[in-house]
């Protein structure tokens, strides 16, 4: 029997599983993390090149296993290929190092005005769980380890919000990062560049436009992203959706914070220490507080370090009667939660549990 075998199980591993199981066909998975059954050990080169087919996930790292030459002698499908293959919808692709999500999710809202799109990929949608979406427009946010894998690009539309380093753990270098995200640009699809001096918000509706009719008659009153810069209560900021000290300097330079940031997460792809200005106080709690004490400078500020929330907020509160806090770990989650929506959701929790009154 014909068999197939899917590299990695988070997400989109699993969107595979599904994708496979309800066509009926046979496969097996690995990953290192999981046992039981269709799951198997890292096949020998010569085993590997019996599949059928091998789908790979967006954050599988070949090399750790495969020498150069036996990668590029394996035909690998990720789950875009089948996306493009076989979704008949208008494709817009975005990516970028910061932004790319708020952008995307003020684009679906304009064009859900005036038309119909969805939001699809690294947004948290698996696109083979959409693949027969009937809406007009597929906005798909794009990671670099999705686009790095990635056999060809069929996007109708391509949006760059920006480019600076990330996840060079994985990459190794920058100039790798970069490639990668810049495999978004094909002959086929206009690509367009965010402008600095432009909102990402204008900036949707300068995307909006170039594909519909945008009129009076469309809101320009959009929701904002969840997690991102997300009032909880007045003068309490969630920031979760920041997991790179990019994002998070971001946040502090638009809301010109001068506040108490809290920081939290694993800084392993942060490829150097960074200084944060403007925070009277920054707070780092955790698992990883040791090692974000290492990446994490501040001539202004004091930092403290606790084990946990709780501990953050409890010095916050006897030391301020009017809290002026942002929560912007700057980094991704690692062994404190689940991932940015299980923090954002936890910080807001007990936010109130400690300042509503």
């Amino acid at each position: 029997m014909k068999k197939s075998l899917i590299l990695g199980y988070g997400i989109t591993g699993k969107s595979f599983a599904n994708y496979l199981t309800k066509k009926k066909l046979n496969f097996e998975i690995y990953d290192k993390n999981f046992k039981g059954k269709k799951f198997i050990a890292f096949p020998e080169y010569k085993y590997l090149k019996k599949y059928e087919n091998i789908y790979i996930s967006p954050g599988f790292k070949l090399k750790e296993y495969l020498s150069e030459t036996e990668i590029s002698s394996l035909k690998f499908q990720t789950d875009l290929d089948i996306f493009f293959k076989h979704n008949n919808s208008y494709k817009i692709g975005v990516t970028g190092t910061n932004g790319k999500s708020s952008f995307a999710y003020y684009l679906e809202q304009i064009l859900n005005q005036v038309s119909s799109g969805i939001i699809v990929g690294n947004f948290g949608n698996p696109v083979l769980d959409f693949l027969h979406h009937k809406k007009k427009y597929s906005i798909i946010e794009l990671s670099s380890f999705q686009l790095e894998k990635l056999n060809k690009s069929l996007l109708d539309l391509s949006v760059v919000t920006n480019i600076s380093q990330d996840h060079l753990d994985f990459h190794g270098n920058f100039e790798n990062y970069k490639k990668a995200k810049l495999k978004i640009c094909n002959n086929r699809a206009k690509t367009f560049f965010a402008n600095t001096n432009m909102s990402l918000k204008d900036f949707a509706f300068e995307i909006a436009s170039s594909l519909e009719k945008i009129d009076s008659n469309t809101s320009r009153s959009l929701n904002e992203l969840p997690h991102r810069l997300e009032e909880v209560i007045p003068g309490i900021i969630n920031d979760s959706k920041s997991t790179n000290s990019a994002s998070l300097l971001y946040a502090i330079k638009k809301l010109n914070f001068d506040g108490n940031l809290i920081i939290c997460g694993d800084p392993r792809k942060e490829p150097k220490s960074y200084e944060v200005y403007g925070p009277q106080q920054v707070y780092i709690f955790g698992m990883h507080r040791n090692e974000l004490m290492e990446k994490v400078k501040s001539r202004r500020s004091n930092i403290k370090t606790f084990s946990n929330l709780d501990l953050v907020l409890q010095d916050i509160k006897k030391a301020d009667l009017k809290p002026n806090i942002l929560f912007s770990p700057g980094n991704s989650s690692g062994k404190d939660f689940k991932n940015f929506e299980d923090r954002g959701n936890f910080f807001k929790d007990k936010v109130l549990e400690y300042f509503s009154d």
